[in-house]
């Protein structure tokens, strides 16, 4: 589900073109501006980018670049809000996986002490094993509204004009 279409103008759009512009020569950009489909990755780390309107060798080579800006562009991103989400529940999940495992083992050790530590640790584990299966839910949840996340954006293409919000600095160099 297309959920945004964002303009030339849009600091997305401006900012895809930075990355992109280097790696196409001007005589293969269209003459009004550039369509483009966007989907966030499952990580919430990248985008990847189809391009309609460049040659296919040129569409992936953007393509490719986009991929490789990785956060850079996705911060700019309409979607940045939920991909942020993805990479904290990831972080909680992954803090809950990694617990698993040493109060796994603290079970058995802590046997030789008493019945009391077995079950505290006992009750650690499954408290452990709830919270991860919880954070494990939430991440799907987050993953699957991101991927509804795709949009479109129209990137400017060279010597197009585009109209620059008014209260943006614009710098020239001397």
């Amino acid at each position: 589900m297309v959920s945004e279409l964002l303009r030339p103008d849009s600091e997305f759009s401006r900012a895809v073109y930075k990355e992109i512009r280097p790696a196409i020569p001007r005589a293969h950009w269209p003459v009004e501006a550039l369509r483009a489909t966007f989907t966030p990755s499952s990580d919430g780390l990248s985008l990847i980018a189809g391009f309609e309107g460049l040659p296919p060798n040129y569409a992936a080579l953007a393509a490719q670049v986009v991929l490789n800006a990785k956060v850079d562009l996705v911060l700019v991103s309409p979607v940045a809000a939920l991909a942020s989400a993805v990479v904290y529940a990831k972080r909680w999940r992954d803090t809950f996986l990694y617990a698993l495992l040493p109060l796994l083992f603290a079970i058995p050790l802590l046997a030789p002490l008493g019945n009391v530590a077995m079950r505290v640790s006992i009750v650690l584990f499954a408290l452990n094993c709830a919270a991860l299966l919880l954070c494990h839910a939430r991440l799907l949840q987050r993953r699957s509204a991101l991927q509804q996340g795709r949009f479109i954006a129209e990137i400017p293409t060279p010597g197009l004009r585009i109209k620059v919000p008014q209260g943006t600095p614009i710098h020239h160099q001397e």
